[in-house]
């Protein structure tokens, strides 16, 4: 090489160099203490939100969305009657988003996204305590735990979860938890009133009862809201309703059916396993709490070792805290009648903080080896169970259903990173590997949520359908009225105001000359009395079961208007 070419071959590597001192170039993340809030904002908008009206209501969620198109009051109305277990608060939320949609076309939103927002504001509420407590790693795996869990996908109240009364206790909860009895705390608890009555109450009180502590102990500022609030409820249900609807409202919880006795028969040891799946018994409430959790929640047993439970102090003992809460409303829900629903959701807080915990431990190695051993084993019993569904969830996803081929596609290349990942966690004996395994499941168990569950459900259960169907053939100003009950989800999906008759002759009055719809069973129109207003048949719809009977949509004689007033047609009387 010859000297010219010496003199380039140091230039270029003259500029090459970052540095003239050949020294390194250091690049410092930032603490997670400052992304750890934005993250778990995103974590819980795509766990939560992404899908989250999907499905359509059913039980609790369903009475709200009536109750949303009656009007608001001190009780939500349920075909025009006030309905004891439908409080304002989740009424009035409801009514605000119903009336952002079109008249005539319920949007499941309408109860779907109050609760979901509330699922994520009680998530985020504890969270950033422990980002406080400079927890950020506890704080980060609560999240994936509690806007993972199969509650907060569903965030259904008909699954036994009110997350509009839940977000009020465990903001109370959280205040006192935080040592503050005062009047922030006082007025979360007049919001758990309006949203569910005095079981929340009863829950927040037996709290400070367990908790023991001077500074979250009854204080005046932490009692004197709620009972104003109540005294100011009554006497506006007294004013708006009547004192009977009051009275209703405040003992319908006491009217619940409680099954914690023990049976005296082997038919009853029989009846008394399948009351769970076939009735929803009260002592079940620990049972259902742990399933809601999954797939993150039976990591809390972990914390019975002694190693998972040696860094519960470094945060003042808010783990513990939350263990305490989550056991008293735990068997509050199970003993006490009408106050599981109101339980449900602070227990989970509780069991998926120690859930959390546990996890952090495992992340750190804390772990001694039998605790690590009980770890490893959890997780394999996870993915296995996970492995098993997949395989069955991608078959028919892929090959019976191909609508769903490319959620099950997505779905089995999710199970086997699962697979892969917990695999060279149990080679290496990497606690950290076995985490992060358990938290891609719970990435899984969300796309098989938002990607086939909610939309299957919807079209093989859901009212919607037949509720369309038949509001098809009303204007949306059009009262839509019957002779007995149906179904909430049912009178929710047909869009229009549905009104009971105490007697066919009823449907007569007031004499406006116009005509009315009614929705009746083929035997009740079969049978329809003569001295009640004639019948004109206007379509008839099977029903959603083959055992069930048929509906009849009718209308009487007289005239029939748009809302502007306009004459639409005049029906024949019957011959």
């Amino acid at each position: 090489m010859n000297r010219v070419d010496e003199k380039h071959a140091a230039r270029a590597d003259l500029g090459r160099r970052f540095r003239a001192d050949d020294g390194q170039l250091v690049l410092k993340l930032p603490e997670a203490r400052a992304w750890a809030g934005p993250a778990l904002i995103l974590l819980g908008l795509a766990y939560v939100l992404v899908g989250g009206a999907d499905a359509d209501l059913a039980g609790r969620d369903a009475r709200i969305g009536v109750a949303a198109s009656e009007g608001f009051g001190p009780l939500g109305q349920v075909y025009g009657r006030w309905r004891p277990d439908v409080w304002p608060i989740p009424a009035a939320v409801s009514r605000l988003v119903f009336l952002l949609g079109e008249r005539g076309k319920p949007e499941n939103g309408a109860v779907l996204w109050p609760s979901a927002v509330a699922g994520l504001a009680a998530g985020w509420l504890v969270a950033r305590r422990f980002i406080a407590l400079g927890r950020p790693a506890v704080a980060l795996l609560f999240g994936f735990a509690w806007f993972g869990s199969t509650a907060l996908m569903d965030h259904a109240g008909s699954r036994g979860m009110d997350f509009l009364t839940g977000l009020a206790t465990i903001a109370a909860l959280d205040r006192l938890l935080s040592r503050r009895s005062d009047w922030v705390a006082g007025l979360w608890a007049s919001a758990a009133f309006l949203s569910g009555g005095w079981p929340p109450l009863l829950v927040i009180a037996l709290s400070v009862l367990v908790l023991g502590r001077r500074d979250a102990d009854f204080s005046f500022k932490l009692v004197a809201p709620p009972v104003a609030t109540a005294v100011a409820w009554f006497f506006w249900t007294i004013e708006a309703a009547s004192a009977e609807a009051a009275a209703a409202a405040l003992v319908w919880p006491l009217t619940q059916r409680l099954q914690w006795s023990l049976p005296t028969s082997a038919l009853g040891w029989v009846a008394s396993i399948v009351a769970p799946i076939d009735q929803g018994a009260a002592w079940a409430v620990p049972l259902k709490i742990l399933v809601a959790g999954l797939p993150l929640s039976p990591f809390a047993f972990l914390l019975f070792g002694r190693s998972a439970r040696e860094g519960l102090k470094a945060d003042g003992g808010l783990v513990m805290d939350w263990i305490r809460v989550a056991v008293a409303a735990a068997i509050c829900g199970a003993v006490v009648p009408g106050v599981a629903t109101a339980a449900a959701l602070p227990a989970l807080m509780g069991l998926l903080v120690a859930s959390a915990s546990a996890l952090e431990a495992a992340w750190s190695g804390r772990l001694a080896a039998g605790e690590r051993r009980s770890f490893f084993g959890l997780t394999t019993a996870m993915t296995v169970a996970w492995a098993s569904l997949t395989a069955y969830g991608a078959f028919v996803m892929t090959i019976v259903f191909t609508y769903y081929r490319p959620i099950g596609v997505a779905f089995a290349i999710g199970g086997a990173v699962v697979v892969a990942t917990l695999w060279r966690a149990l080679e290496t004996r990497s606690l950290r590997r076995g985490v992060a395994a358990m938290l891609i499941l719970t990435a899984c168990l969300k796309l098989a949520h938002a990607g086939f569950y909610a939309p299957e459900w919807t079209y093989r259960y859901g009212q919607g359908p037949w509720g369309r169907a038949i509001g098809q053939w009303l204007l949306p100003h059009w009262t839509l009225y019957t002779q007995h009950e149906w179904p909430e989800d049912l009178a929710w999906a047909i869009g229009r105001p549905v009104r009971l008759l105490s007697s066919p002759q009823h449907l007569a009055f007031p004499e406006t000359g116009e005509s009315r719809h009614v929705l009746l069973l083929e035997s009740e129109y079969e049978n329809w009395p003569p001295s009640a207003p004639k019948l004109v048949k206007v379509a008839t719809f099977e029903p959603p079961s083959p055992f069930g009977s048929r509906r009849i949509l009718a209308r009487t004689e007289g005239t029939l208007t748009t809302p502007s007033g306009r004459l639409v047609s005049r029906v024949p009387a019957p011959r």
